[in-house]
């Protein structure tokens, strides 16, 4: 019996499993199982893991990486497509190939959609729809597109998810995920990847991908927030025929943004099109924080006025405050060559896993930097730039956020879309303006008084509630669940302590009294005002700036003494 453990049914994932080792084989990949002895585990003699078709040995390695992808199937294409925008793990030479990864896979029966819509819709096809086209005109792993009209007349397309994909999927990830447990424990080098974990992600990105209303959801969050914008074009979304397994959304009548030749010869302006592309994103991702993580130009189109149109919406990207805020300093780092910056904004978003020579990694971040130093701001790469940091924080075994990949990926992309449309638009100069009002948002005065004013009450909070731990700590000493243990050296001094810590608690609880007043004040503008600021307010801030000038003074007397 083989040592591998099923999870359903045991004989189908058994079968697939030999099916996947036997393909890996097939692309020269032989001694990769071998090294890992994934062999002993689905029964297979070791001897044909050096059977390799000499034609396909001698193909490039990350030639062979993606043609066994696409050999493996949907769940396989779908991993190494989201693979090409991680280049933190992943080198550049096969990134390039797994970005020729294409879904061609061949559409399944228009039978088979239409009773899916019906299922999903719960009625028939004619009462929703006054036509509905046989021949799907998009078939990609996880679903395919047919063009239809509505029965008020609207032209739309229904994405209608494959049948028997989510088992697929779970079937096919449950065996990725025992060969990256097995890569873990029998490769050293593998463990600070997190090859499970990495797994893991995609499982979860692809499981987001599969439920169609979370697309839906991300296409109305996205237009909202560029809603008035005669720049881009989202398509509608009819939110009451979407389903886990159905989307329906406006028909987009555009030319495809990398079709230049007929946008040339039609009259568009390339120019103002490489902008308004250029805008969208760097407005999502540093004013919105929810941007499109695939904008490769299969899913950007060109309407009429040179409007914008976003596709596909099933991957995007999220950005806190506190991640916008260092990508901007990152980008206004590079733009400046300030190596202090850029490394402290990589630091304050890496994730680390060890301990890290911050010193050897601020000399290999100006080593990056001066890379460029001499290179004319008009050849520079924005996006390649940004990934040659990634690869650089992977040496120090340091990882990004996924989003901030995505980011990162999302950026080198549309910059490879507008350099065709515009050589001479330059991603570092357009971004600054972007990244600098980002930065000097952060700075507002405004906003500045009111977190203080909101620290301010949390750190009252924080004196409402010392009573009663106080109290809790008391009884469960009373009550023989806690033991306090004193150790008396000096009564005086104890005193002296006790008195000295008493008064800077006391002037502590005066200061927080006054920025809480203080800041109340401000923001109600009570009168007289100078430049709208309420001078009472400003006095008060005034009395507490001399206050905690006090306390830091007899804090440090107290400390030298």
């Amino acid at each position: 019996m083989p040592r591998f453990i099923p999870w359903g049914p045991a004989f189908r994932r058994f079968k697939r499993s030999r099916q996947i080792v036997g393909i890996l084989v097939k692309y020269g990949f032989g001694q990769v199982i071998d090294q890992i002895r994934a062999w002993e585990q689905i029964n297979i003699e070791c001897r044909i893991f050096h059977r390799c078709d000499r034609k396909i040995a001698g193909l490039e390695f990350g030639e062979r990486v993606r043609l066994a992808i696409q050999e493996l199937g949907p769940t396989f294409i779908k991993m190494g497509q989201m693979l090409s925008t991680r280049p933190d793990m992943v080198p550049p030479d096969i990134i390039k190939e797994l970005e020729k990864l294409q879904d061609r896979i061949p559409p399944f029966p228009s039978q088979i959609a239409k009773k899916t819509v019906e299922e999903e819709l719960n009625r028939p096809l004619e009462e929703v729809f006054a036509s509905f086209d046989e021949e799907p005109i998009a078939a990609a792993s996880l679903s395919q597109v047919h063009r239809a009209r509505l029965k008020k007349g609207q032209e739309v397309v229904a994405k209608i998810r494959r049948p028997d994909i989510v088992e697929t999927i779970e079937a096919d990830m449950a065996i990725m995920r025992w060969l990256a447990g097995i890569v873990e424990r029998r490769v050293p080098e593998a463990r600070f990847l997190n090859v499970v974990g990495l797994v893991d992600e995609l499982h979860s990105d692809i499981k987001k991908e599969l439920d169609f209303r979370t697309e839906a959801n991300n296409l109305v969050r996205y237009a909202h927030n560029f809603r008035g914008s005669r720049e881009l074009k989202v398509p509608r979304v009819y939110e009451e025929l979407c389903t886990p397994k159905l989307l329906v959304l406006e028909y987009i009548d555009g030319i495809n943004i990398s079709k230049i030749q007929r946008l040339t010869d039609e009259g568009y302006d390339l120019k103002l099109i490489a902008r308004r592309l250029s805008d969208i994103l760097f407005e999502s991702v540093l004013e919105h924080g929810f941007f499109h993580a695939d904008p490769h130009p299969g899913n950007v189109f060109v309407m009429p006025n040179n409007v914008v149109c976003l596709l596909d919406f099933g991957m995007m990207g999220t950005l806190s405050q506190v991640e916008k805020s260092n990508l901007a300093s990152i980008v206004t780092g590079i733009a400046t060559r300030d190596e202090k910056l850029t490394t402290r904004a990589l630091l304050d978003l890496a994730i680390k896993r060890d301990r890290l020579d911050e010193q050897q990694f601020q000399m290999d971040v100006s080593r990056h930097l001066q890379r460029y130093a001499y290179v004319p701001l008009n050849r520079l790469r924005l996006g390649e730039m940004l990934q040659d940091e990634l690869r650089l924080i992977t040496t120090h075994h340091l990882r990004f956020p996924t989003n901030l990949v995505w980011v990162t990926k999302a950026i080198a992309t549309v910059e490879n879309v507008t350099s065709r449309l515009d050589p001479q638009i330059n991603m570092i100069e357009y971004i600054k303006p972007f990244a600098e009002g980002m930065l000097s948002r952060q700075f507002n005065p405004k906003q500045e008084i009111r977190e203080l004013g909101t620290a301010a009450l949390e750190f009252l909070d924080l004196l409402k509630d010392l009573p009663y731990e106080l109290r809790s700590a008391i009884r469960r000493l009373r009550e023989g669940h806690a033991r306090l243990e004193v150790e008396q050296v000096g009564q005086e001094a104890a005193r002296k302590t006790l008195t000295r810590v008493t008064n800077h608690l006391a002037v502590a609880i005066v200061i927080a009294a006054l920025l809480v007043g203080s800041s109340l004040l401000v923001v109600s503008k009570l009168p007289p005002l100078v430049s709208h600021i309420s001078i009472i307010g400003l006095t008060g801030f005034g009395i507490a700036a001399i206050m905690g000038l006090y306390l830091v003074v007899s804090a440090l007397r107290s400390d030298e003494s």
